[in-house]
């Protein structure tokens, strides 16, 4: 339930000053904390664990369809694709690990994977690329910084979080590099 209350301070913060860069930022790393827990409402919306309802990028579609959330949906973007990325590490994918459709029961383990896999691509691409205004590059980057923060705290003390942060961590190491060699070129 502490991801309603992380959402709402991140729309709050982005209605008070809705042209203002820094309350922009401020409301994507707000979202961005309630991202990474808002996949688990499941359990109180009485949906099975791992629900595909709340285990996917449709969060992220209904919050964009409104006209109030547009500005927040990247940080919350960010902190689901983080959440769905430590999912994909569970202990085992059986039973209680697996994505379930509601009324048809579990996807199977192989679909789980692939399942939150391509959210949790969707969900961090979304939420890195997609700008509902402009806003200042320095303030962009400051905000992807802070959900990498973020997301690194999430995924150091979370349940399949390790194998997630190495492939970040891989990931942005190898955009440093190829950035280096495309200005050496």
């Amino acid at each position: 339930m502490e991801s309603i209350i992380w959402l709402s301070g991140a729309w709050l913060v982005s209605r008070w000053r809705p042209h203002d860069d820094l309350a922009w930022a401020a409301g994507t790393l707000l979202a961005c904390v309630a991202g990474t827990t808002l996949p688990d409402l499941d359990f109180a919306l009485m949906l099975a664990h791992r629900s595909a309802l709340t285990h996917s990028v449709l969060p992220i579609v209904l919050l964009a369809a409104r006209r109030g959330g547009r500005a927040i949906a990247p940080g919350l973007a960010i902190g689901i694709g983080i959440h769905l990325a430590a999912d994909c590490f569970p202990n085992a994918m059986r039973g209680y690990a697996m994505i379930k459709l509601p009324l048809a029961g579990s996807i199977g383990r192989d679909a789980s994977y692939l399942w939150l896999a391509a959210n949790a691509l969707a969900a961090m691409a979304t939420g890195i690329f997609w700008l509902p205004r402009p806003i200042a590059f320095g303030w962009r980057i400051a905000s992807l910084i802070g959900c990498a923060g973020i997301g690194a705290a999430y995924l150091f003390v979370t349940d399949g979080g390790w194998p997630a942060l190495s492939i970040f961590g891989l990931a942005g190491w190898l955009a440093v590099r190829r950035r280096r060699a495309a200005r050496t070129a």
